[in-house]
């Protein structure tokens, strides 16, 4: 169920720095061309809204707190505790390869996706057809409250060099400091499923 749309919104500030010093104006400009060129662009949302990244349509339909992850044939067992990341992809332009996944706490830390238990680091989906991937983030306690996931067809690399001039999703997770510790005390496991086709789409493209 869609709850709406967010465009892309510049995350970015054009900079024009001026100086006043013995009556005279001393004027800087620094190209915004080549500032833009560095900076991805942010659409910003919640758990259950649709994001319009222009490429792709991305839902982020559920957030789940697990100690294990575990799959058909594999068990895994967090450090901190799993944040897994219940997502919808559909790709709106052509067959579009989905590699940039991360967390980022309130401090700045970032977190990047396991691969284990079937847990989903890269999504490879068809124009036309959504696409369910659910990734699992291990992460410390301190990283829950304010967190949010970040995700792109382009990949992190070093201060996501792999995303600029392209659109990224960056979503609120909704977890407060007091749910943090609700969270963290709580021994859940949770069943993955491999990448494919939501349930509700499986007769094929959406049009």
């Amino acid at each position: 169920m869609r709850h709406g749309r967010r465009q892309i919104t510049w995350k970015g500030t054009a900079l024009v720095v001026g100086a006043v010093a013995a009556g005279c104006t001393l004027v800087t400009y620094v190209p915004q061309d080549k500032f833009v060129v560095e900076m991805p662009f942010v659409v910003e949302g919640a758990v259950g809204e649709t994001l319009d990244l222009t490429y792709a349509e991305l839902t982020v339909t559920d957030v789940r707190i697990a100690d294990t992850v575990t799959s058909f044939s594999e068990a895994a067992v967090a450090g901190g505790t799993f944040v897994v990341v219940d997502a919808t992809w559909r790709a709106t332009q052509g067959a579009t390869i989905f590699t940039g996944a991360e967390i980022t706490d309130s401090e700045g830390r970032l977190f990047w996706p396991s691969d284990q238990a079937e847990c989903t680091s890269t999504v490879n989906a068809q124009p036309g057809y959504s696409w369910r991937a659910t990734y699992c983030f291990d992460v410390p306690k301190a990283a829950l409250a304010g967190a949010t996931v970040r995700l792109a067809r382009g990949d992190q690399k070093e201060e996501h060099a792999g995303q600029r001039r392209d659109a990224v999703a960056v979503i609120d997770l909704g977890i407060s400091r007091e749910e943090a510790d609700e969270l963290w005390e709580a021994s859940e496991t949770v069943t993955t499923e491999a990448p494919g086709y939501p349930a509700a789409t499986t007769e094929g493209s959406e049009g």
